[in-house]
């Protein structure tokens, strides 16, 4: 069995083909957690015992300090053996699969009860996905990972990529501090080469807010097209043309103008993602806000 060693803040997608039992058992043996002094686990796809019962299994000894957050799940016991919980140990129930907010509360509670090497364990991004929307998901593990960084923890997140297509598997591995692929079986991995992201870029929150508009959002893919500063009036018939498939009569082109002048483009200004030149009517896309890209797709849910 061989791995890859990722030690470090922040979070870590672990790809996999297929999350079936074996490969999700088998690649605990190769996470940074064996001497974790605490974990923190999301069981979306087993109960609190099962996750216990897997990690006595592969692993050995329970941390003093393990507490989880069991998703949709009714904890039950059904190890073979007495569990000893001591004081340290908690399990948290979040009762809805779509409640986001209740798993996130979950967790930044856990992390902060947590001492000394500490390490999440996410056992199914997929799952999350099945009854929550992806422009809902990716700002939530966008914070998950923001978090964990601010309290020097680290967080393996499992995503079957059989399941999603190529801009939601890229919209999570833009995100993520680190990425790795697990082969099938669960007993390799290796770290995926991934372009550093400019942590200057603005947040998802403000980012989702500035692409809430699709007329934005228009303007930011022609942008990111461009390697020069464009003129406003060209990017008004731009946007228009492709709003109603036809350049757009006069009065219609002088209203979109107007609006980006005065709406759309200082919002994105703000935003931080472009540069706008209002004294002389230009406007281009910044470097550091390239990466969005695969972003655009997920705001049109």
């Amino acid at each position: 069995m061989t791995g890859t060693s990722v030690d470090s803040d922040g979070s870590v997608l672990v790809s996999v083909s297929s999350l079936h039992r074996d490969s999700r058992e088998n690649s605990l043996e190769l996470l940074s957690a064996a001497n974790a002094e605490s974990i923190v686990a999301v069981t979306y796809d087993c109960s609190a015992d099962s996750f216990l019962r897997t990690w006595r299994t592969r692993i050995g000894t329970v941390p003093d300090n393990l507490q989880i957050i069991d998703v949709g799940q009714t904890v039950r016991s059904t190890t073979s053996e007495p569990t000893t919980w001591s004081d340290a140990n908690v399990v948290q129930t979040v009762q809805r699969l779509d409640d986001l907010l209740g798993v996130q509360n979950g967790i930044e509670s856990a992390l902060k009860a947590a001492s000394g090497e500490t390490t999440l364990i996410f056992d199914s991004l997929t799952a999350p996905l099945e009854h929550v929307s992806l422009s809902e998901v990716v700002p939530f593990f966008a914070r998950v990972s923001t978090h964990l960084r601010e309290q020097n923890a680290v967080g393996y997140f499992y995503f079957e990529t059989c399941a999603h297509d190529s801009r939601t598997m890229t919209a999570f591995r833009s995100l993520a501090d680190r990425a790795v692929e697990v082969d099938n079986d669960g007993t390799e991995w290796s770290i995926r080469p991934r372009q550093e992201l400019v942590r200057t870029t603005p947040s998802l929150d403000v980012l989702f807010e500035a692409l809430r508009s699709r007329r934005r959002r228009d303007a930011l893919r022609y942008l990111l097209q461009r390697t020069e500063p464009v003129d406003i009036e060209d990017l008004a018939t731009a946007v228009a043309s492709d709003e109603h498939g036809v350049t757009p009569i006069e009065n219609r082109h002088r209203r979109y103008n107007t609006t980006l002048y005065q709406l759309h483009l200082p919002k994105l200004d703000k935003a931080g993602v472009i540069t706008h030149d209002a004294s002389n009517h230009r406007v281009s896309i910044r470097d550091s806000a390239r990466w969005i890209a695969p972003f655009l797709a997920v705001a049109e849910e």
